[in-house]
């Protein structure tokens, strides 16, 4: 996604810079030469080869052996299978493809629901009129999913559809980035399930009515343009309009900017157009509170009864919320900082410590946990990005990929001021509902 254009990939090509895919198949792609077989038997077997003295490390080696003959296949046969989509129905159409693939895994993996309930209700009555300012809607200021949702006549129960858009062309978006950042499929894939694999997408599949796959779409287009200041400050303003909750990221935006630019002075630029990109909501939160009061206002969540409210039955809770989010996939941001503590990259430490700080700040006024906390997905996707431009290829994907496998093994969970909730793997739950009902 994200352009890092301070980074080095490869030979020396800035990372930024968005540019024509190349689908053919890709040197990178190869995780084992087709004309290798080695085994771990000859290697023992040959004159110049150490053999090891007890028959547990032969076990050990082995077993490892096997694990990197695994991983080279599988990463192999991913990469075929992209690439001979994008050679027949070309990039844009085959991100689409494999986003559904992705979003109908997710679904497998969590039980989906699409009851009417909690904000969809809000979302599914705006959707109707957005402007009828007769009925109390709690949720008008976040108005672009409902207006989008009404001009498309998806409305009423039909609204549930939006967020589900949303969610594909998320999904495609982030792996479309990445292959026009001239990555791998394979590493593509990882990208984007380090996004698609999280609660950043399970709880759209959970809880429908909420719009958060709407504004993540735009926050992250907002990143991946940076290099254009009207482009980002065009999809942060969009952003605002589905949830004011992204007023978070900003400073993150903001020293995004400064970290990626040529010339210092350019900050100057994104920051008049980034204060521009805020005036549309103000214009419209200005204009409706002159017709209808909305109960989720800034009096509302800066009142001292919901602070008081968030501290006390949010806080203790953080530490799980926050694991849940993301799970193992933390493991990127912690050791990108930790390396570049490491070798003095200061500015890279503060970039991801502004986004998770202002991000985590939202829970000072709001009671859904690991929901608020997937806000702060720039950070991994960075982080990772960051990792990769310092290991090698082949290591990075087999590590990725072997992280994204276990992270699965661990049960997914949704943590609110009202504690743990699980959510369950669709098998598991159809299998219990059928034998409840005989």
């Amino acid at each position: 996604m994200l352009v890092l254009n301070k980074i080095n990939v490869g030979n020396n090509r800035k990372a930024g810079s968005l540019v024509k895919s190349n689908v053919a198949v890709h040197p990178e792609a190869i995780g084992t030469p087709a004309n290798c077989h080695f085994t771990l038997a000859s290697f023992f077997k040959s004159k110049n080869s150490i053999k090891p003295k007890s028959p547990y490390i032969y076990h050990l080696l082995s077993h490892q052996f096997i694990y990197q003959k695994t991983m080279n296949k599988l990463i192999n046969k991913i990469n075929t299978f992209c690439f001979s989509l994008e050679n027949r129905l070309g990039l844009l159409a085959s991100c689409l493809i494999i986003g559904l693939i992705i979003l109908g895994f997710d679904m497998l993996y969590i039980t989906p629901k699409f009851e009417l309930a909690y904000h969809w209700l809000q979302y599914s009555i705006l959707s109707n009129n957005p402007f009828d300012f007769t009925t109390t809607i709690f949720v008008r200021y976040r108005i672009l999913p409902s207006f989008l949702g009404y001009i498309t006549f998806l409305r009423g129960n039909l609204f549930v559809v939006v967020p589900l858009i949303f969610s594909l062309l998320f999904i495609s978006a982030v792996y479309y980035m990445y292959r026009k950042k001239k990555y791998v499929p394979v590493d593509a894939l990882l990208f984007t399930g380090l996004i698609a694999f999280s609660c950043t997408l399970y709880i759209q599949l959970t809880a429908p009515g909420y719009t958060d796959t709407a504004f993540y779409f735009f926050i992250f287009l907002s990143f991946a343009f940076i290099s254009n200041v009207f482009k980002s400050a065009l999809f942060f303003a969009l952003a605002l309009l589905t949830h004011e909750s992204c007023l978070f990221l900003l400073p993150g935006l903001l020293f995004y900017a400064y970290y990626v630019s040529f010339y210092k002075k350019d900050i100057l630029k994104y920051l008049l157009a980034y204060s521009i990109s805020i005036i549309p909501l103000l214009l419209y939160r200005n204009w409706v509170s002159g017709h209808v009061h909305v109960e989720f206002d800034l009096d509302f969540y800066f009142s001292e009864k919901n602070i008081h409210f968030a501290m006390k039955r949010v806080l203790p809770l953080i530490p799980a919320g926050a694991f849940y989010a993301f799970k193992l996939f933390w493991f990127f941001p912690i050791y990108a900082m930790y390396k570049s503590w490491q070798r003095k990259e200061y500015k890279f430490i503060i970039l991801i410590s502004i986004i998770l700080i202002c991000n985590f700040a939202q829970l000072a006024i709001a009671f859904d946990i690991t929901r608020m906390l997937c806000l702060g997905f720039p950070a991994i996707l960075l982080s990772a990005e960051k990792i990769k431009t310092s290991w090698s290829s082949s290591r990075f994907t087999k590590f990725a990929l072997g992280l994204t496998l276990i992270n699965f093994l661990i049960l997914q969970n949704y943590v609110s001021a009202d504690g743990l909730i699980p959510m369950l793997p669709l098998p598991y739950t159809s299998l219990v509902n059928f034998l409840v009902g005989i």
